[in-house]
């Protein structure tokens, strides 16, 4: 591990239930499952410019008991984590130029090495038209560690035809960074609620929402900010000790019987009291080809706004400053494709791969190489472009692809 990482930034697999994400009553539908299954996975996910790159195998269990016995459900995951992330550093033209005389841009990086080891373990019963379930997680990084529990519940109503999916959810962390050593703690609790209706023999709908709220230290260590009048230009980034998150997810599908696919809808709207709002567009299709054969393309679009405290410099010091560009506008569209084949009836392999185009809205022009920045705002006066316009750039800019390998076995 490096001795320090500014730039650090999480891929952090969610410690939450799967119900405050999902917003499909998952837990209810693991009901029908007549028969326990085994499932290994492998994702690699890497971002553009040498940025942050993951190797994360992970192996799950559910291992049905029957009626009466209920569901226990396992999950193992182990995070290899490399690269390197934006600093917060206000981005410099590099000084040197291409053959065609353009000047390119450079954002300041810092280079960081982790691994996080995770497991997760929750148990379901039946009770009637009740689904409960209780869940516990724990996870551990070099500087990182999280401990969560939850409890939640599925209520079949209607004949069967509606379910209400319901829960609470606790995390009780510890953020040790390693340019300090201090345990620094941090904590969580959730609510969400919804509900899941059958609309036809070939529609299903689901509405939920949830609210987290975080409190203790939500500062990334590692970042700067960059200010202009000040003796030292760069101070640590300086977060509010308290946030309030809250989403609202619609979910539709349909199936085509004359084709024997399935198309699944879904739009999240999420907002918090930092200000940040974000809208995610999710469009995946299932297509089952001859017996054996599904193809599942999928695009997402999504675009959120800047927290009120971001920007990529600041004139002075202020009580809550940021230039982490996680924390900023942009918007991303990405595209993937998974293709699944059944070797044999209890036995599936599927293969994935994603494409995702980021661009940032927040956008400065760099200061010259060597020269401390100097322009304040987005539009400050900076070496030209193509056609004489000025040359933007944002950390949020990058592409990220990622390809997971997956080998399902039920018995």
């Amino acid at each position: 591990m490096a001795a320090t990482r500014p730039g650090r930034k999480r891929i952090r697999r969610r410690r939450r239930l799967p119900w405050i994400a999902a917003g499909v009553g998952a837990l209810a539908a693991s009901d029908l499952r007549a028969q326990s299954n085994l499932e290994f996975r492998y994702l690699f996910y890497q971002e553009s410019g040498g940025r942050t790159a993951v190797s994360n195998p992970w192996l799950y269990l559910n291992q049905d008991f029957g009626l009466k016995g209920g569901q226990l459900s396992l999950l193992l995951g182990y995070d290899s984590i490399s690269g390197a992330s934006p600093t917060g550093g206000y981005p410099t033209m590099d000084a040197t130029t291409s053959a065609s005389g353009a000047t390119s841009s450079s954002i300041p990086l810092a280079n960081y090495v982790d691994t996080r080891k995770s497991a997760s373990l929750s148990y379901a019963r039946k009770f009637g038209a009740h689904l409960p379930s209780v869940d516990i997680s724990y996870s551990e990084e070099n500087d990182y560690l999280a401990r969560g529990a939850g409890l939640s519940d599925s209520w079949t109503i209607a004949n069967g035809r509606g379910t209400l999916h319901y829960g609470a959810a606790i995390s009780r962390d510890v953020v040790t960074p390693v340019t300090t050593g201090e345990h620094l703690p941090k904590s969580s609790n959730a609510i969400a609620a919804g509900f899941s209706w059958i609309v036809g023999e070939r529609d299903l709908l689901d509405v939920s929402a949830s609210l987290t709220k975080l409190s203790g230290y939500l500062t990334d260590p590692y970042k700067i900010v960059p200010i202009l009048a000040a003796p030292d230009p760069q101070l640590p980034e300086v977060r509010p000790d308290a946030r309030s998150r809250y989403a609202i997810v619609f979910k539709y599908a349909h199936y085509f019987g004359d084709t024997d696919g399935a198309v699944k809808v879904g739009y999240r709207y999420y907002w918090d009291d930092w200000s940040v709002a974000a809208n995610t567009l999710d469009l995946l299709y299932d297509q089952r080809v001859g017996t054996r054969w599904i193809v599942s393309p999928l695009i997402r679009l999504y675009t959120q706004n800047r927290a009120t405290f971001f920007a990529y410099e600041f004139a002075a010091p202020q009580p809550y400053m940021s230039a982490d560009y996680r924390l900023s506008a942009f918007d991303s569209v990405l595209g993937g494709l998974t293709v699944s084949y059944a070797i044999r009836r209890d036995l599936v392999l599927a293969v994935g791969a994603t494409y995702q185009f980021q661009q940032g809205r927040d956008r400065v022009v760099p200061a010259p190489a060597a020269v401390p920045p100097t322009p304040l705002g987005p539009l400050a006066e900076g070496e030209e472009g193509e056609g004489g316009s000025p040359t933007t750039v944002s950390a949020a800019d990058m592409t990220v692809y990622t390809v997971t390998v997956g080998l399902s076995w039920r018995y």
